[in-house]
């Protein structure tokens, strides 16, 4: 059974201090053609004593806070649907919450049944939902763009390999253009994929002061995220096979 309507409150962690803490209301629910209407107020709180230059480095700005009200396709209400159905609610308990707890508070209204309100047992499953949320959310409005990753090997004697993956959190869909000998095939992969893929490139640090700012043709195993950087990844042999046979 699918919902008729879900708000989420979540706020991190009292520990987690400015700039970095954050709460935001969202609310959901399906359209008449099955794509999803969404509503987020997202705040940063207690940045007034913090420089615009310490804000920068740390990668925000001053306007981080955000107020998005459209929609989403059929793939968002599907993901929501299927996460509340396994979804089960404990009584939310704000005095038993500690310092490094953050908190949650999801309502559920479904046809036919009472207004269920409390803490997800699944609160995993729905934190790591709720980036992919607003990440697509944040491309929808074009502030971000999509996923991007370029892999190339340039082996002697073998020409180039090439790998261009494309992903849309706004759509949940990768797009990977494969190219070798000059031939190119195009597929899809699944959503599940990205999280490998996520998994195996943010598993390094990439330091752009060692990064080439075009694209190599000298020998070697190259990666590039979306920017000017091209990343020589040659010792990095567990991520070139990976990246290999996508």
């Amino acid at each position: 059974m699918s919902f008729q309507r879900l708000r989420i409150r979540y706020q991190t962690a009292r520990s987690l201090p400015a700039p970095y803490a954050y709460f935001y209301t969202l609310t959901a629910q399906p359209t008449a053609n099955s794509d999803i209407q969404l509503d987020l107020a997202m705040t940063y709180p207690d940045r007034d004593d913090i420089d615009d230059d310490e804000l920068i480095a740390e990668g925000f700005t001053r306007n981080d806070d955000l107020t998005w009200s459209g929609r989403l396709p059929k793939n968002w209400f599907d993901t929501l649907t299927n996460l509340a159905r396994a979804t089960r609610l404990q009584p939310l308990d704000e005095d038993a919450l500690g310092e490094d707890d953050d908190f949650w508070e999801i309502t559920l209204e479904t046809s036919g049944e009472k207004k269920k309100q409390g803490i997800p047992k699944n609160s995993d499953d729905w934190q790591y939902t709720m980036q992919e949320l607003i990440q697509a959310i944040y491309e929808r409005m074009n502030r971000e763009r999509p996923f991007e990753l370029t892999y190339i090997d340039n082996s002697p004697g073998a020409g180039t390999l090439e790998r261009r993956l494309t992903a849309s959190f706004t759509e949940r869909a990768i797009r990977l253009l494969r190219v070798q000998n000059q031939r190119e095939q195009s597929s899809t992969l699944p959503w599940s994929t990205l999280q490998q893929v996520m998994g195996q490139v943010y598993e390094h640090d990439f330091d752009p002061q060692d990064a080439q700012l075009k694209r190599p043709s000298r020998s070697g195993q190259w990666l590039n995220l979306g920017t000017d950087e091209w990343y020589d990844i040659s010792r990095l042999k567990s991520l070139t096979r990976f990246l290999s046979d996508l």
